[in-house]
């Protein structure tokens, strides 16, 4: 915790000579990395848990095309083989 405060402290202490017109600026990044750092986590958790690819088998459709894979632009968009 001492170092928590003591990095708040010296981050007041460099908004003091901060320019007023800046400060909307510096707004931003603060939540940027605020934001940055929650998303950070997500992603370290989607890691740490079940990948989501592994439940893919799960919603697949079975289509008894054989060549779906190889050929899937044909299929999609009409493409010749």
């Amino acid at each position: 915790m001492q170092t928590q405060t003591k990095y708040k402290d010296e981050i007041i202490k460099e908004l003091q000579d901060m320019p007023a017109e800046d400060m909307p600026k510096l707004l931003e990044i603060i939540h940027y990395l605020k934001t940055g750092m929650k998303e950070s986590k997500k992603k370290e958790k989607i890691k740490k848990g079940k990948d989501p690819l592994f439940g893919l088998k799960d919603i697949a459709v079975e289509t008894w095309i054989k060549d779906l894979a190889e050929h899937h632009d044909h299929y999609l968009y009409g493409v010749p083989k």
